[in-house]
Formats: C-alpha cells, sequence, structure tokens
C-alpha cells in the first residue's frame, strides 16, 4: 500500500530522489523539454509550496519507503483554477499510483476553493490522458502542436 502525504521543504532529497528515477522520456513529458537535471532554483521552487495557491502531494511506496510519484496544483489568475502536474516514477507506473495522487489533489483542491483543473501534457502521452480522463468530461483549449490543454471540473 502506498503512503500519499503534503510534500513538505525537508522533502528536497525525496524529490530530487523521484526526478532521478523518471526516464528521459518520462521527464520531457512532465517538463517539455530534455532535462537532464533539476537546477537548485528548480528544486528549491517546488518543494517550497504554500498549501493553498500553490498544493504538492508526495507518494511513498511500501517498506523500504521510496519516493514514487509527486502531483502538483498550482492556482491560475482564475481564483478557482489551477493547473496541475504528476509525474511517476517510470517503475511504479501504470499501477495506479498516479490515480491515488489525482483523488488525493483534487480533495485538498476542493478544500482551498478550486473547482477547474486544467491539465497540459503532450498529444502522444496517453497514460496523462488516461489519467485525465479519470476525472471526468474535459473542455479541449487552444493549443498548439504536440500539447493538449485540457480543462475539467473537480
Amino acid at each position: 500500500m502506498i503512503t500519499v502525504r503534503e510534500l513538505l521543504p525537508s522533502d528536497r532529497a525525496a524529490v530530487a530522489f523521484a526526478f532521478a528515477h523518471l526516464s528521459a522520456r518520462s521527464r520531457y513529458q512532465r517538463f517539455f523539454t530534455a532535462k537532464p537535471e533539476l537546477a537548485p532554483r528548480e528544486l528549491a521552487h517546488l518543494v517550497n509550496v504554500d498549501h493553498w495557491h500553490h498544493e504538492a502531494l508526495i507518494a511513498f511506496s511500501p517498506a523500504p519507503r521510496a519516493p514514487i510519484g509527486i502531483a502538483r496544483y498550482v492556482r491560475l489568475e482564475a481564483f478557482d483554477t489551477a493547473e496541475v502536474a504528476i509525474e511517476v516514477v517510470d517503475r511504479w507506473q501504470h499501477q495506479g499510483v498516479g490515480t491515488e495522487l489525482m483523488a488525493a489533489l483534487i480533495d485538498r483542491a476542493r478544500h482551498a476553493g478550486i473547482r477547474r483543473f486544467h491539465m497540459t501534457m503532450l498529444r502522444d502521452n496517453k497514460a496523462a490522458r488516461l489519467l485525465a480522463s479519470h476525472v471526468g468530461p474535459a473542455t479541449v483549449l487552444p493549443a498548439a502542436g504536440n500539447v493538449v490543454n485540457l480543462s475539467y471540473w473537480i
């Protein structure tokens, strides 16, 4: 059984560990660019969340506990709308980790007054599209190239 909890500033090493266990393809799908490493500034941004406008949750595997996924939202200009991103380390993909993280993130978002999630993904990222389909029916927003922008009521 995995454990999901809010991400803490002390989880810097856990975030770095999770990033290190993403394949080059998974990193590209998450960040839309080749990203061999996280800069210290980027890592600091990822762990310094206020749990209101910027929420982040982290999933850990059963013993021996290791970080296996991170889900986050960042509130957009419209107060009730947030951009969502989820990453699951390659070894744990397609095992329900993303679904569990998304459910927990939706719960946290609703308590913060967020009613709509926006998700941006690569058109060929079938796993992200499948995960998004579990949220409910989507509105497709304008996008360019190989990018899909979806909007969901939560």
